[in-house]
């Protein structure tokens, strides 16, 4: 095999190594903010009310009762304030992973070597499939766990 082959075959293994390592899934993030307000107002009012009765009688006198009532109403209302903050964030990934393949006989490392693709994508939660191929035109199929 010659060197320009596994140049490109390291090249396009460092390319899709660092693509993966900087490249960030796309966070998104939502905060909710809740004020809730209500003011306490208390009044007080004081009212006084003189009643003045005069009696007469058939004889002419008069006769005067002067009587003094305090009234007092008040009127009360609260005020509390309060603040609700909720924060989530939602990773979006797509959960597609692409990789590149070297494969070598482990009885003669300077032998034939193979080189090739793998794809593999998450199935449902941590559960992923792949599919691979090669440059000896074999295929295969992976069943992952990620944790």
């Amino acid at each position: 095999m010659d060197a320009k082959k596994i140049l490109i075959g390291l090249s396009v293994l460092a390319l899709t190594f660092y693509a993966g390592r900087f490249s960030k899934p796309a966070v998104v993030k939502i905060e909710t903010v809740e004020v809730v307000k209500t003011v306490t107002v208390k009044e007080a009012a004081k009212e006084k009310i003189v009643t003045v009765e005069k009696i007469v009688y058939k004889d002419g006198t008069v006769k005067e009762t002067t009587k003094t009532e305090d009234r007092e109403d008040t009127k009360e209302s609260s005020n509390i304030e309060s603040t609700k903050v909720a924060n989530s964030e939602t990773i979006r990934d797509v959960g597609l992973n692409l990789g590149a393949l070297a494969i070598v006989d482990a009885t003669n490392i300077q032998g034939n070597r193979e080189y090739g693709v793998f794809v593999s994508k998450r199935v449902f939660s941590n559960v992923s499939v792949g599919v691979m191929a090669t440059s000896d035109k074999k295929l295969g199929l992976s069943l992952g766990l990620s944790f």
